[in-house]
């Protein structure tokens, strides 16, 4: 069975593209469930744990994808090679 995140972290990408790639997926993980009660749920649906669910891996996702923007600067423009 391929593991996506073992692929991302065993992949030779510098860490701060592998921190974005994580951070994208957790806000994807995050997103699914809101994304499945609206497809299949009815017009009643009222999914408010979903939303925030949503919206608490959304702002870590996008706090990752920053670090992961740092990271990935400071390693092309601040580590000696």
């Amino acid at each position: 069975m391929w593991n996506p995140v073992r692929a991302v972290i065993r992949s030779n990408s510098p860490r701060g593209i592998k921190v974005i790639a994580l951070s994208l997926m957790l806000v994807l993980l995050s997103a699914l469930p809101i994304m499945l009660i609206s497809y299949f749920g009815g017009a009643d649906a009222n999914p408010v744990v979903s939303s925030w669910l949503f919206a608490a891996g959304a702002m870590l996702g996008h706090i990752g994808f920053f670090v992961g923007v740092v990271l990935l600067i400071w390693d092309t423009y601040f580590t000696k090679k």
